[in-house]
């Protein structure tokens, strides 16, 4: 009997061993299910960051942010004659708004430099903002193209490495309610002579109240920003690109007028 109760006892101590063993596996395999799923659900969604900007005072309700920034570089000073540039500028009065954008700048003219070489543009084509659409850095870059059309002496190279453009576009889902009707935004970098060296566009594809902006209307917002990083101020009339406040779709000859003859003339003060 003394041999057989402990036959008996050492059968349980096993089955009891078994038991908690398959236990012990089932509890760890629903713990690493849960943690698994707690790490994928809490990994962040990578979106393009807005850049800082800072308001300036700007004509009427305005739809987009111009900042510029004035740093120190070793481009040669261009060759000034002032009363040479406002006699220029009075030639062609008229058909500019060229005024209106001394006014806006205050008195500070920004371009390009005319190095030979063409402006490289990178327009950002992949990003996670709701709604884009791959067909919307084609529209951005059909955008620039049409300021090409303005006779000035510049050219676009569309590139794929953001680090070695000169201007570049991101897309963002839209601006802060603070922002008010805003939908675009530049930031441009020129030295202390009014070269510029460096420009980013930031381009909403929903509006303030969430509405998604449709490609004609986007495509008029860029070719606004895409003034804006050329070295374009804001008109007072309506009917052109550069009204504050977007009013038109195209590019409108006072507008290309006013390209070309700010790329006529060398940048800096005017007082």
């Amino acid at each position: 009997m003394r041999r057989l109760d402990a036959v008996l006892v050492l059968v349980l101590l096993v089955f009891a061993a078994f038991i908690g063993t398959q236990v012990f596996r089932a509890s760890n395999a629903r713990a690493a299910v849960h943690k698994k799923t707690h790490v994928a659900a809490s990994a962040p969604i990578a979106r393009p960051a807005p850049f800082a900007m800072q308001q300036q005072p700007e004509m009427g309700s305005d739809s987009s942010e111009l900042r510029t920034t004035f740093v120190k570089s070793a481009l040669p000073a261009p060759v000034r004659d002032e009363a040479d540039i406002r006699s220029r500028i009075a030639a062609v009065a008229s058909g500019t708004y060229m005024s209106d954008m001394i006014g806006d700048l205050n008195g500070m003219l920004v371009r390009w430099p005319d190095h030979g070489q063409p402006l490289r543009v990178w327009v950002q084509s992949r990003t996670d903002v709701p709604d884009y659409q791959p067909t919307d850095a084609q529209t951005a870059q059909d955008a620039f193209a049409d300021w090409q059309h303005s006779g000035f002496p510049l050219r676009f190279d569309f590139i794929l490495d953001s680090t070695t453009a000169d201007i570049r576009l991101i897309w963002t889902d839209r601006f802060s309610p603070d922002a008010g009707l805003r939908v675009g935004s530049t930031s441009r970098t020129s030295d202390q002579h009014g070269w510029i060296v460096d420009a980013q566009i930031l381009v909403a594809l929903h509006d303030s109240a969430g509405t998604l902006i449709p490609p004609a209307a986007l495509a008029g917002i860029v070719k606004h920003e895409a003034g804006h990083a050329l070295g374009l101020g804001h008109s007072r009339d309506e009917k052109t690109m550069m009204f504050p406040t977007e009013m038109v779709h195209d590019i409108a000859p006072s507008d290309r007028n006013t390209l070309r003859l700010l790329y006529s003339i060398p940048p800096g003060p005017l007082k």
